[in-house]
């Protein structure tokens, strides 16, 4: 096959005959050879871009895979510290309630015992100071502050302890004081007669008196000297209207010639309460209150127990 290929390089008309094997083998070569290569170099092309395509994408996943590690790692952290402050606030809460405790036990106990308030007073903090070491020093960490309140939790519990034994060492005196007799019967008015032998103003003879007699105002207060349980609270024979109160440890006083008994039987009275009213009922010359003591069953002097201050 014969091609012509006309041209009119330098102004002249010409041709050129492509069917000759000296010029067309030669020509395809070097296309073939520039195909390949274009080949080569697109393989290589596509090959990079492959390459450079899948590197971030790898990359990208390490990154995403360790970035998941560490937010892990930091909600596991999170949960720990949360754990420690919840139970910290536990603790602090069981240890306020002791506290709270400990306080209003050691109030009770200040005030059975007359302590002086600015001494201990449980609202203000303990004046506490020295100067600073800061040679050792530590910062603290959860640990340790947890140990330091179990610490405190077992002081706060030991002292919570011997409050309660000293408040019942207290109350044990207390109640003691409080039923044994002390003080005079009466509101107002004056010693009349004694404790022993004296003349009867009735029968002017020499008898026992086996009480004291405190005169004063009809009508005025006659007071329990102790703490006790009422057990007779109406008339009896010589006494006229009379009220006894049984003080416990085999203590008992007896207060006669009541005008108006204001307490029954049964009734429990507190040191100075008023349980009569001052008269000149049954065996008696004026207003006065017959003041009896009896120990065991037997009356004796009343006069230590009437000195006695509560």
């Amino acid at each position: 096959m014969n091609f012509l290929l006309y041209t009119t390089t330098y102004g002249r008309s010409g041709s050129i005959q492509l069917s000759r094997p000296g010029f067309w083998v030669p020509a395809v070569l070097v296309l073939s050879a520039v195909i390949g290569a274009a080949g080569v170099l697109g393989y290589y092309l596509a090959d990079s871009e492959v390459s450079v395509a899948r590197q971030p994408a790898g990359e990208g996943a390490h990154w995403l895979f360790a970035l998941n590690e560490q937010k892990q790692d930091l909600a596991q952290v999170r949960d720990e510290a949360q754990n420690h402050l919840n139970a910290l606030a536990v603790r602090m809460g069981q240890m306020q309630a002791q506290m709270l405790r400990v306080e209003a036990l050691g109030q009770r106990v200040a005030q059975k015992s007359k302590l002086g308030e600015s001494e201990f007073d449980f609202d203000q903090l303990p004046a506490q100071g020295g100067p600073a070491d800061t040679s050792d020093t530590e910062p603290l960490s959860s640990l340790n502050i947890m140990k330091a309140l179990d610490e405190l939790a077992l002081q706060i519990d030991d002292r919570q302890r011997q409050l309660e034994v000293l408040e019942q060492v207290v109350s044990q005196r207390e109640l003691k004081q409080a039923v044994s007799p002390a003080g005079r019967p009466i509101g107002e008015g004056w010693l009349s007669s004694y404790y022993g032998k004296r003349t009867d103003p009735f029968s002017g003879r020499q008898e026992m008196h086996k009480g004291m007699d405190f005169a004063g105002k009809m009508g005025s207060d006659v007071l329990a000297t102790a703490a006790g349980v009422v057990t007779w609270a109406g008339k009896r024979y010589g006494y006229g209207q009379l009220v006894e109160i049984n003080h416990g440890n085999g203590l008992v006083t007896r207060y006669g010639h009541a005008q108006e008994i204001l307490v029954k039987v049964g009734d429990i009275v507190e040191p100075g309460q008023e349980i009569a009213l001052m008269g000149s009922s049954g065996r008696s010359t004026g207003p006065h209150v017959h003041y009896e003591v009896l120990k065991n069953g037997k009356q004796i002097n009343p006069t230590k127990y009437v000195r006695a201050s509560r």
